[in-house]
């Protein structure tokens, strides 16, 4: 993958994690996914969560549900729009299981 990767390709801490379900306070879970904070950053998707998300803040933990993906697909441009279509079947998969995901911030 090009801008996420999992626990297992993790080669520092400087990362967030997309925690499959409500976040049950662990870090660092195989099932997640992450994605480092420069990429976060200059693939603009850090951007577009604080637009479309309210309440996202990138230090601390913020739930998605289906309502709020969809909202993020429709705006992502660009490089996020590159970000969230590799990271959609991760999410579809957490939707089916969970009913949502939690983003953990740096």
């Amino acid at each position: 993958m090009r801008y996420f990767c999992t626990k297992d390709e993790l080669h520092g801490t400087d990362c967030h994690e997309f925690f499959p379900g409500q976040w049950d306070d662990r870090f660092w879970n195989d099932d997640s996914i992450y994605i480092y904070d420069d990429i976060f950053k200059d693939s603009g998707l850090r951007h577009l969560l604080r637009h479309v998300l309210p309440d996202y803040s990138p230090y601390d933990s913020t739930e998605v549900y289906p309502e709020d993906w969809e909202k993020i697909k429709e705006n992502a441009k660009l490089n996020a729009a590159e970000a969230v279509k590799e990271a959609d079947a991760w999410v579809q998969s957490a939707f089916t299981e969970h009913g949502m995901f939690t983003i953990l911030g740096i």
